[in-house]
């Protein structure tokens, strides 16, 4: 089923206005929020360094019946893979059905800021697929079709030891004789991977329930062809795979306070982002105000001064193949954004399905 999702920018707003936000989408109508998983801002100047994970928790106890899913947590360095699959299960006893994860390579500014060199995008690539398969086997994930390993680094770097002790063995991460004695109360946890390079595609449609791309709808059928064709060697059904996708928003009636708005969000539009080694915010911010036009900044946000606007830029996002969209808004003013987009434009795509 095709719907839209509110999202949750731990680096832009304090813990308590997502509470606030949160609650107001939960009241208009929004079933699922996705979250950020950061250490570092993008943005210095007024940024925000939220630990997800608590702030998780409690909102899923001041909302009725919300979802989240992270976007994205990174187990390449400071985040261990096992630690990950217990916080996510222990979570999912408390709130069962409520919680996803997903999962990413990861960024310099919250790796390489805590004291962790930043290695390639395949040493990266690497970590990750082999902290999934940690994960899914320490939570006796169920496969969605008859998935096949076809890296033998991976197929045989880990074993049973029995009573689903686990004991694995890979090149960048270890266990052994792990077990969660507090299991997930889910049978399958949905756990996605935001990926954007080719191999990392790949590995998305293997290992787990879904993608997650920054892709535009105008993009995104290069994309989804790599993903499904992956799906298919896998022995997996694209169809029931999610592909998720995150337009960025700004609203307001007074356009130049819509578009001001959006520079928080500079920084993500530096060439080659997820591959630089800056981690310091406030160089971030200086290189995207040297780097990043006005021009740029505006074509990767849907800045909109009537919240009807939105209504056609986001059925081209369904129309290009997407099943899920998070709407991460950085309106001036969040409440009234998310109030005027559950009255008048929430109930139109709710009725289309």
């Amino acid at each position: 089923m095709k719907f839209i999702g509110y999202w949750a920018s731990q680096e832009q707003y304090s813990m308590q206005d997502l509470f606030k936000f949160v609650l107001e989408a939960e009241r208009g109508g929004f079933t699922t929020t996705m979250t950020s998983d950061h250490f570092h801002p993008w943005h210095h100047d007024g940024g925000f360094g939220n630990f997800t994970w608590v702030w998780l928790a409690a909102a899923a106890e001041k909302t009725k019946s919300m979802k989240f899913v992270t976007g994205v947590t990174a187990p390449v360095f400071r985040y261990n893979p096992a630690i990950i699959a217990q916080a996510f299960a222990s979570i999912d006893v408390l709130y069962p059905g409520r919680i996803a994860l997903g999962i990413g390579t990861g960024e310099a500014m919250n790796e390489v800021s805590v004291g962790f060199d930043w290695p390639s995008p395949k040493i990266r690539l690497d970590r990750t697929i082999e902290a999934l398969l940690i994960i899914k086997k320490l939570w006796n994930k169920v496969e969605i079709g008859q998935q096949q390993m076809n890296n033998e680094s991976y197929s045989n770097s880990n074993s049973l030891s029995g009573n689903d002790f686990i004991t694995f063995k890979g090149q960048y991460f270890k266990t052994n004789d792990a077990k969660l004695y507090t299991p997930p109360s889910s049978e399958n946890i949905p756990l996605y991977m935001a990926a954007s390079g080719s191999e990392a595609i790949h590995a998305a449609a293997y290992y787990t329930d879904g993608l997650i791309t920054i892709s535009k709808p105008e993009q995104a059928k290069k994309v989804f062809d790599r993903f499904d064709k992956a799906a298919r060697e896998a022995g997996k059904d694209p169809l029931e795979l999610e592909k998720i996708g995150k337009p960025k928003i700004s609203y307001s009636e007074d356009y130049d306070k819509a578009f001001k708005s959006s520079d928080f969000w500079r920084a993500t539009e530096i060439e080659d982002v997820f591959n630089t080694e800056i981690n310091n915010p406030m160089k971030l911010q200086q290189k995207a105000e040297q780097e990043v036009s006005d021009e740029k900044l505006k074509k990767s946000t849907l800045i909109v001064t009537s919240i009807e606007d939105l209504i056609k830029p986001l059925e081209e996002y369904f129309d290009a193949g997407f099943t899920q969209i998070y709407l991460q808004s950085t309106s001036p003013d969040e409440v009234e954004f998310v109030q005027k987009f559950c009255n008048k434009v929430l109930p139109y795509f709710r009725d289309r399905q």
